[in-house]
């Protein structure tokens, strides 16, 4: 669980460092690419903003995994290794939520507005918004917003980081049909804490149908047929 856990926030350290915002990296053409960006709601984006339901959402989500864990044998390893997973995922995108808090602002420039996500601030003096571009950088100088632009900035919105992408672009080819030739058939971007959730479930939802099928209706083991002879 620990080593999920570190690898899914240092992974996102590093490419939002690495990247900035919007940045985008090939990896392996056409496999794998890195493409940051900033969720503020759930899977496939569902619910932005509401980021106080996703943290209780979250707390009950975990007290549910550490029952099971109190409630699973020992010798069931392999549960372990799934709710361990899940465990991580959902603490590593309830870090997100609860500390990348951002405000997005417009700024103008040559080339039309740029929209980026800010770590806002306070100045000593209080007559300004300080606007620290994501993730800050000692050597960044803020936007600075007079403090009556603080309600029309809006309050600050917990954002998971993404940043892992699979190209699904079909090539355009004649043959494949013309409304999905050349678009994303996948244009969601995940990262390690997904890729943890997703792998624990299926996991555990495999364990779950095994049991099933190796239980009789009153729960107990299925027995030989050749050893219930007498």
């Amino acid at each position: 669980m620990i080593a999920g856990l570190v690898s899914d926030l240092w992974s996102k350290h590093w490419a939002f460092h690495s990247l900035r915002q919007g940045g985008h990296r090939t990896l392996i053409p056409k496999v794998l690419e890195l493409h940051t960006t900033l969720n503020p709601g759930a899977l496939f984006g569902i619910g932005a903003g509401h980021t106080e339901v996703f943290l209780v959402a979250s707390v009950l989500a975990l007290g549910l995994v550490v029952w099971m864990f109190a409630q699973c044998p020992p010798r069931r390893w392999l549960t372990h290794v799934a709710l361990g997973a899940i465990l991580a995922g959902a603490l590593g995108n309830m870090y997100d939520r609860a500390f990348v808090d951002l405000v997005v602002y417009g700024q103008a420039t040559v080339d039309g507005t740029v929209v980026r996500h800010y770590v806002p601030s306070q100045s000593p003096d209080g007559k300004w918004i300080l606007l620290h571009e994501y993730p800050p950088d000692p050597g960044q100088r803020p936007h600075r917003l007079p403090i009556t632009e603080k309600e029309r900035l809006g309050r600050p919105v917990g954002y998971v980081r993404d940043f892992i992408k699979i190209p699904t672009k079909p090539p355009q080819w004649s043959w494949i049909p013309a409304r999905i030739r050349g678009r994303e058939l996948w244009p969601w971007v995940f990262n390690v804490a997904d890729m943890l959730l997703v792998g624990g479930v299926a996991i555990l939802a495999v364990r779950m149908i095994k049991d099933r099928k190796a239980a009789r209706p009153g729960g107990r083991p299925a027995l030989d047929s050749a050893a219930q002879q007498p």
